[in-house]
């Protein structure tokens, strides 16, 4: 499933109009998908709040639909209709004729709480500015009536690149997009003001589609992705992780990433703590384990685990680290990031404060507040995560309630986490997995997509049975194999 911007629906729309589809046809195919969705709900009466756009003209053309199909329909147009886009006058020209009732906002009086259905085609991707004056009104109205609500493509007062409420937004219980996600369906705030998200294709131009480099990840992509394990093998065919992670003060870290990468198939897990971390070796005696005594990592400690990093396929740098261990990662990463794959977590990636690149063999997995350590700047969008990773040249996984999975050039969203992942050590898991898969042979991208979605979509199910509540990482390890089970069998 494409996800994709505002200024990119605005050419899918050209894209598919230069093919010979008319502007009128995608109204009325997009107008038939909301009057479908509205039906769904057994309406016994129903408003259609417009603004004057190409989205108030797709209101105007369900209400005349479903009037045809014998509902009670009313229309209420907010703005002056003589300033309209020529979609919206030309559904409005044909709703006239089927002798619809159309009110003018301040000119009648209109009971919201009359109608059990109001369809939103106040605005949608053509949102500029912030909402104010009669258009806050008629929002705040819509939000306070008892009706269920449908939005057409998103709430109005969503910004759909970013998912910024803009002063005030509807609240809906279904939206109704076309052709692809938006930023907005997926980014908090807005993504909570969406409710079910119904996706109706219409007659778009698929090759312009699938020139566009964003997608969700749903389980058929991840299916495809799921490491083979021939019978025919060895311990080795699937790949050595190295650990080198944690300090006196922070030992469960580490403990996580080894069982995270165990619990995910990797072949050998070896992890090297400068404090005690022994504990994993009573939760999983299979893991290779050894404690250098002291209490954090020095750049003198290279010699001490150089052939271990010779073994190892992929290296995981940072959980449990403090900033003390920073010289340590950096001649790691110096010495080693053309040779192995690594990854760089927690406080790993602060490395990045001196150093400007890394290259496509690394992946960094930051939360928001990990990241503005280093970028103060950085805004929280997809737009400018993506130019970062094309000026750090690598692979970067924005852990946040939507996660954002970006190299730079194509780019990737997990929506299947939940409020039981944000609880310490959720991260540290989550690395241990993807850099198991990394192991496995998955380039680092692919292996964050895989990743992200088994440890999230486990949690969710957990969360199902458990709440959110009790849900700890530990739990969703032992339960990984349920989700590889699941899309396994599929």
């Amino acid at each position: 499933m494409k996800v994709i911007t505002s200024s990119e629906a605005k050419r899918l729309d050209e894209a598919t109009i230069m093919k010979g589809i008319s502007e009128e046809t995608l109204m009325e195919q997009a107008a038939f998908a909301v009057a479908d969705v509205a039906e769904t709900f057994y309406p016994f009466s129903i408003l259609s709040i417009v603004g004057k756009g190409n989205n108030g003209g797709d209101g105007i053309a369900a209400a005349r639909i479903l009037k045809n199909r014998g509902y009670n329909v009313e229309i209420l147009i907010i703005g002056d209709p003589s300033e309209g886009s020529k979609g919206f006058k030309k559904q409005l020209e044909i709703a006239e004729k089927y002798e619809i009732k159309i009110y003018k906002y301040g000119e009648e009086h209109v009971d919201y709480l009359y109608y059990d259905l109001i369809i939103d085609g106040l605005i949608g991707l053509g949102l500029k500015g912030t909402i104010e004056g009669e258009m806050k009104e008629v929002i705040e109205k819509i939000n306070n009536s008892s009706a269920k609500i449908i939005s057409i493509d998103i709430p109005s007062g969503i910004d759909s690149d970013s998912g910024e409420i803009k002063g005030v937004a509807v609240k809906a219980d279904q939206t109704v997009t076309f052709g692809a996600l938006k930023f907005g369906h997926l980014l908090h705030p807005g993504k909570e003001y969406c409710g079910q998200i119904k996706i109706a294709p219409l007659s778009f131009d698929n090759l312009f589609m699938e020139s566009l480099n964003r997608d969700l990840i749903e389980e058929k992509m991840v299916k495809k992705l799921l490491p083979r394990r021939p019978e025919d093998s060895h311990k080795y065919t699937f790949g050595t992780v190295l650990i080198l992670a944690g300090s006196s003060k922070y030992p469960g870290a580490p403990i996580l990433c080894a069982i995270g990468a165990q619990r995910s198939g990797a072949g050998l897990v070896r992890l090297i703590t400068p404090g005690d971390s022994s504990e994993i070796l009573s939760l999983e005696p299979s893991i290779i384990y050894r404690s250098l005594n002291k209490d954090y990592f020095e750049e003198k400690d290279i010699s001490t685990v150089r052939s271990d990093i010779e073994k190892a396929n992929v290296i995981l740098l940072g959980p449990g680290m403090t900033e003390k261990a920073l010289d340590f990662v950096i001649k790691i990463v110096e010495n080693y990031m053309d040779s192995k794959l690594i990854l760089l977590d927690a406080e790993a990636i602060q490395i990045l404060r001196e150093k400007s690149k890394l290259n496509k063999n690394c992946i960094i997995t930051p939360h928001v507040g990990e990241l503005q350590k280093i970028y103060k700047n950085l805004k929280n969008d997809i737009l400018s995560l993506e130019e970062l990773a094309k000026r750090i040249n690598t692979n970067v996984v924005f852990k946040s309630s939507t996660t954002i999975i970006t190299n730079g050039e194509k780019t990737y969203f997990n929506v299947e986490g939940n409020t039981s992942l944000a609880k310490g050590g959720s991260g540290d898991l989550l690395s241990g997995v993807i850099a198991s898969f990394m192991a496995q042979g998955l380039n680092p991208l692919d292996a964050a997509i895989l990743g992200t979605y088994i440890v999230y979509k486990t949690a969710r199910d957990l969360s199902i049975e458990h709440t959110s509540y009790y849900v700890t990482p530990i739990l969703i390890a032992n339960n990984l194999y349920k989700t590889f089970s699941e899309i396994k069998n599929r």
